[in-house]
C-alpha cells in the first residue's frame, strides 16, 4: 500500500530537480566545490526580503535554505524551517532561504510569495538576479534538488548539506558543539534507511512493522518526539487498524501543530484519516475534518486547502458542506487547468 508512504518520513525528504532550470549557457561544472569543513562562501544577494541583509559570521550558526516559487517541496518544508528557527533563535541561529532568479522564479514572483507568506514564516529571503551564490553552494557542492539546507557552524565552515527536514537531528549538536559531521550524517542516513524498511514491511506484515517500529522509538527517544516521525506513527498506527491507539496520539499532536501553525503535517493527519484505502470504515472520522478546518484556518481559503477540506467533508459523508466547500476552491482559481480539474470533481459531488 503506496498510501501509507505518502505520510512517511520518507515522503517529507522530497525535493525538486533544479537540472530543467538551469541557464543553457550556464557552465556545467564550477570550478571550486563546496564540501563539509570548507569555509562558507559569501551571499551575492539583490533584494533581502522580510528581513535584514545577512552576512556569515563567526560566532552564529545559519541554515541557508535553497528553495524556489516552483518548489512544493520547499513551500511544504518552511513551517518546519520556521519552528526550528523560532526553537534556536536565542542560541545564535540565523535562517535564510535563498533563491535565485530562473524563468519561473521571477522577482515579481518572490516579492508576491514573501508578501504573502513571509510575515508567517519569520524568517529572511534573499532574491539573487545573478546565479553566482547558486553557484557558490548548489553547484559547488554538487547538488541537483531542492529544497536544500547548508548549514554553517560557529566556525564559519559548513557543518551539513541536505534536506530541511534533517535539520532535527542536526541543528541541537551544532550549536551545543557535539555534532561530528560526516560521522552523525551516516547516523542520520542510516536511521532513514531503517525507517524506509520498516514503512515497506507495513505493506506486507502491519503488526510486524508497528513491533519494529516500537524497538526504533525506543533506540531513537530523540526522532520519536519529532513531528513528522509522530505523524507517520499515525498512519502506521490507522493502517493497522488500531484506531483507538491512533487517535490517543493524534489529538494532543494535532493541538499542538495547530498551535504552531504548521499546516502542512495538519494537512497530512486529515489526509491520514480522510483516506478511504487506510481509514475504509471511517473510524473517528471527526479527527480529519476537525484537520481540514485547522489547514483552513492556518493558511487561509487557499484553492489547495478548500480543495483539501472538500474531499474530506465529502469523506466525511457531509456532502452539502463538501460541495460548498469546493465550489469555493473552483471561485478562488485562476488556473483554467485547475479550473476544468475542480468542475469535473464538482460534477462528481453533485451526482
Amino acid at each position: 500500500m503506496r498510501t501509507l508512504l505518502a505520510f512517511s518520513l520518507l515522503a517529507a525528504l522530497s525535493a525538486c530537480s533544479k537540472a530543467d532550470e538551469k541557464k543553457a549557457d550556464a557552465p556545467k561544472e564550477p570550478a571550486k566545490k563546496l564540501g563539509l569543513g570548507d569555509p562558507a562562501p559569501p551571499l551575492t544577494v539583490t533584494k533581502w526580503l522580510n528581513g535584514p541583509e545577512t552576512k556569515v559570521e563567526p560566532g552564529k550558526v545559519y541554515v541557508l535554505e535553497f528553495w524556489a516559487t516552483w518548489c512544493g517541496p520547499c513551500i511544504a518544508a518552511m513551517p518546519h524551517l520556521a519552528e526550528v528557527r523560532d526553537e534556536f533563535k536565542d542560541k545564535g541561529l540565523v535562517v535564510v532561504a535563498v533563491t535565485s532568479k530562473d524563468p519561473n522564479n521571477s522577482e515579481e514572483a518572490v516579492e508576491k510569495f514573501v508578501k504573502e507568506k513571509g510575515a508567517k514564516f519569520g524568517f529572511t529571503f534573499a532574491f539573487c538576479a545573478t546565479d553566482a551564490t547558486d553557484k557558490a553552494y548548489m553547484q559547488a557542492a554538487e547538488q541537483q534538488g531542492i529544497p536544500c539546507s547548508f548549514v554553517v557552524g560557529k566556525d564559519g565552515k559548513i557543518a551539513f548539506i541536505g534536506h530541511p527536514m534533517e535539520l532535527d537531528d542536526v541543528i541541537p549538536k551544532v550549536i551545543d558543539g557535539t555534532w561530528q559531521g560526516q560521522k552523525d550524517i551516516d547516523l542520520i542516513k542510516e536511521n532513514e534507511k531503517k525507517l524506509g524498511e520498516i514503512f515497506a514491511k507495513a505493506d506486507k506484515d502491519i503488526d510486524a512493522a508497528l513491533k519494529d517500529l516500537t524497538a526504533f522509538e525506543a533506540a531513537n527517544p530523540h526522532k520519536a518526539k519529532q513531528d513528522m516521525f509522530q505523524v507517520s506513527k499515525v498512519a502506521m498506527l490507522v493502517q493497522g487498524k488500531k484506531y483507538d491507539d491512533a487517535k490517543a496520539l493524534t489529538e494532543p499532536l494535532l493541538t499542538k501543530l495547530t498551535d504552531k501553525k504548521n499546516g502542512s503535517l495538519v494537512g497530512n493527519l486529515r489526509n491520514i484519516w480522510a483516506a478511504k484505502e487506510l481509514n475504509p470504515d471511517k473510524q473517528h472520522i471527526g479527527l480529519a475534518t476537525r484537520a481540514a478546518d485547522a489547514v483552513l484556518a492556518i493558511d487561509g481559503e487557499t484553492v489547495f486547502a478548500l480543495y483539501g477540506a472538500a474531499e474530506t467533508y465529502r469523506a466525511a459523508g457531509d456532502k452539502a458542506k463538501a460541495t460548498a466547500l469546493l465550489e469555493k476552491a473552483l471561485a478562488a482559481s485562476k488556473n483554467e487547468k485547475e479550473k476544468e480539474f475542480l468542475n469535473k470533481k464538482l460534477d462528481e459531488y453533485k451526482k
